[in-house]
């Protein structure tokens, strides 16, 4: 999957550049409906933003950070800007940043210790 700060290339092209232990995640785009035997669900555009599944790409991490015995924490050598990862979908924390498109879209911004899991 790619996402709005892709050039054709695949590489990611991000503006911003995650301090500490910060994260950026895209998340993936919510599918245009929900299907099931019974009903077919179209979901609205005001409610798309809101809704989030808690899988995404790493835009850009931070290096770690000093605790307060002074010891360093690197995050996982796993998880760089490209991984696709599983995050805590309650975070509340995001805003929006103009993509390669010239689009404005959502992005998550979260600890590292609200990541869950790498996808492969």
């Amino acid at each position: 999957m790619k996402t709005p700060w892709h050039d054709k290339k695949g590489k990611i092209h991000f503006s911003y550049r995650a301090i500490l232990d910060r994260v950026f995640i895209f998340q993936d785009p919510l599918p245009e409906k929900f299907e099931s035997k019974e009903s077919l669900i179209k979901i609205p555009e005001q409610f798309k933003k809101f809704h989030r599944e808690g899988i995404g790409i790493i835009l850009s991490i931070g290096p770690g950070y000093q605790d307060d015995n002074g010891k360093w924490h690197l995050p996982s050598d796993q998880v760089k800007p490209g991984t696709r990862v599983r995050f805590d979908k309650t975070v509340p924390w995001g805003f929006d940043i103009k993509g390669l498109d010239g689009k404005m879209h959502s992005v998550i911004i979260c600890g590292y210790t609200d990541l869950y899991g790498v996808i492969e």
